[in-house]
């Protein structure tokens, strides 16, 4: 098959399953929250609701709602922080084994998309800044969507701009929350659940996945089983 018909599609999230940045944006976000409001909600607070669209977040941890003036410019002095302090080291944050996972199922004539609750702009920010933007022929944020994960629209618009929305149920989906398998479930795809982002073992288990990976090497050898298995006459 060649790389202009690709076999499949994997929709990656990004926080906590390409880029081990969640620590990062839960202490940025606390600290956004505290010089906002000059209450400190706490970095452990913060760090359970990562994953969460950005307002949805601002508004957790400072107590208001998604619509709110404080939301808004919790927001607006994260993504300040984010632009200053975590973007410019996104290339140390990259799990092991990103790097050459992601050609290795290129070379498998994988379709590769992110998937990501962040907005759009800072998704591909941080993914330039890590040297892997080029790995993937779609990039979808929270803000492309009227709804974001865990509704399935992100993951539609993911596999209509890879041009294989036709194609039947989506490849996979990989992620480290139960938003991220929720949303393959409701693509009727592949799920692969990580241990290593946010949430624990136990709980990304809780959200069953079809295989839960302790590795990125652990994602992308099951994906590529998965692949053969699939081009299988």
């Amino acid at each position: 098959m060649s790389a202009e018909t690709p076999s499949s599609a994997v929709l990656f999230d990004l926080d906590g399953t390409l880029l081990d940045t969640p620590g990062a944006i839960a202490e940025q976000f606390a600290s956004a929250v505290e010089a906002v409001t000059g209450v400190d909600p706490g970095v452990a607070a913060a760090r359970r609701l990562v994953g969460r669209p950005l307002l949805e977040m601002a508004a957790g941890l400072s107590g208001s709602s998604t619509d709110s003036v404080i939301a808004q410019l919790v927001s607006e002095e994260y993504l300040t922080r984010y632009r200053e302090l975590i973007v410019p080291k996104a290339a140390d944050l990259l799990f092991a084994g990103v790097l050459g996972g992601l050609g290795r199922l290129a070379d498998a004539d994988l379709a590769l998309a992110v998937v990501t609750s962040k907005k759009h702009a800072s998704a591909e920010l941080i993914l330039e800044s890590a040297g892997i933007r080029d790995a993937f022929a779609a990039v979808v944020g929270a803000d492309d969507v009227e709804y974001p994960k865990p509704h399935r629209a992100s993951g539609d618009l993911a596999l209509t701009t890879l041009g294989l929305a036709e194609a039947g149920p989506a490849g996979a989906v990989v992620g480290d929350t139960a938003s991220d398998i929720e949303l393959g479930d409701a693509l009727g795809a592949f799920t692969v659940g990580v241990t290593y982002g946010v949430c624990s073992t136990h709980q990304i288990a809780s959200a069953a996945p079809d295989h839960v990976a302790h590795t990125f090497d652990d994602v992308v050898d099951t994906l590529l089983i998965r692949n053969r298995k699939r081009a299988r006459p």
